[in-house]
């Protein structure tokens, strides 16, 4: 998956844009909609769809969303399929540039191996007026993106790394952040 989330690992600086507020997907739910009840609209893709947890406007409900933010990342390990991620992001320049990349390589018949990301540390949400934030640190295995023949594309793998998040903002189910230092 990674050239995409290669990027998280080369940016040197915080993404100013992905760090003000910025209004909610006008396709998500309504607050009614989802609030925690038995009769939540499936949220996400079939093979993948967003937990009831991470619906909630609570601390413990953003840290699932961000959990499940990376694994929607992750997905694209075996489907190109961004569209996902830019359901569940507004306004946040690392979440777009990872769907615009994984679209690019869909088009070019790439695919990925390897990679993987794994959250080893997440801080406790702070709630906001305009959401929440958080910090995490995070491992990805290393990677390689693939040819239509299956070779490795030159210049687009990366080596195993600790990458640390420290902003993550949400509003509702909804990345409205991604920054690393």
């Amino acid at each position: 998956m990674r050239r995409l989330v290669a990027g998280l690992a080369i940016a040197a600086a915080v993404l100013g844009g992905c760090s003000s507020k910025q209004e909610a997907n006008d396709t998500l739910p309504s607050a009614p909609e989802t609030s925690a009840s038995p009769s939540l609209q499936p949220l996400g893709p079939a093979d993948l769809p967003m937990p009831e947890e991470a619906r909630r406007q609570t601390a413990d409900g953003f840290n699932a969303f961000a959990k499940y933010y990376i694994a929607l990342i992750n997905r694209l390990d075996t489907n190109l399929d961004a569209s996902y991620l830019r359901q569940f992001s507004r306004g946040c320049q690392t979440c777009e540039r990872l769907a615009t990349d994984a679209e690019h390589d869909s088009s070019e018949g790439y695919s990925y191996e390897g990679g993987a990301i794994t959250i080893t540390a997440l801080a406790h949400a702070n709630l906001t007026d305009a959401g929440a934030e958080t910090a995490f640190t995070v491992n990805q295995a290393s990677y390689s993106v693939l040819n239509g023949q299956g070779t490795p594309v030159e210049g687009l793998g990366g080596a195993a790394e600790t990458i640390f998040l420290p902003e993550w903002q949400a509003s509702g189910p909804t990345a409205t952040g991604l920054s690393r230092i």
